[in-house]
């Protein structure tokens, strides 16, 4: 897999063959930063941004992200094997000081409150984890302020009607969905 854009466009990152991994591909990467530029103008609060990636698998989002400007960001990935890859990849590119990366269940992480003000929520869609997961995020108050959510999702993906007023742009990309909420 290859960054995309900015200061680590062209860099490779490994990708172990994993059944559990959907990496996502580089055209919905450069659709989603290219959302968060036209539409939420990015360059104006990338760098006071903190990240959370959750599910992360191999990092790509986030490398993508610290590429483009963001100025740290916590990655969480379950799997173990997973992990040891993801890790590997922020070590390769010199990025583990930008990076805290936790391997535990995200329901078992200690994250602090009122400091993302980006997340990125790739769950394994046979596990059907999106609506938890957000409705946890918010229970726990770890959002800042005018936060945005990416949730990428099986196309179709029903989400809980307490989010549904949250939703502000929903894209599909074949058989997935690209969904941002904003949270006031």
């Amino acid at each position: 897999m290859i960054i995309t854009s900015g200061k680590l466009k062209f860099k490779k990152i490994e990708c172990t063959p994993n059944k559990k991994l959907r990496p996502t591909s580089s055209l919905v990467r450069q659709a989603i930063f290219n959302i968060l530029e036209n539409r939420y103008n990015w360059s104006d609060w990338c760098s006071e941004t903190h990240l959370l990636d959750l599910y992360s698998g191999t990092g790509i989002i986030t490398l993508e992200a610290l590429s483009r400007n963001v100025n740290t960001a916590t990655c969480i990935e379950e799997d173990s094997c997973i992990f040891q890859n993801l890790k590997k990849n922020f070590f390769k590119l010199d990025l583990l000081d930008k990076v805290n990366l936790i391997n535990k269940s995200f329901f078992e992480a200690d994250l602090k409150k009122n400091i993302y003000s980006l997340v990125y929520l790739d769950p394994p869609f046979h596990r059907n984890l999106a609506n938890k997961s957000i409705l946890y995020i918010l229970n726990k108050k770890i959002l800042k302020k005018n936060s945005i959510l990416i949730s990428e999702t099986e196309k179709n993906y029903k989400f809980d009607a307490k989010l549904l007023k949250n939703i502000n742009l929903s894209k599909n990309y074949g058989n997935k969905d690209i969904t941002f909420f904003l949270f006031d």
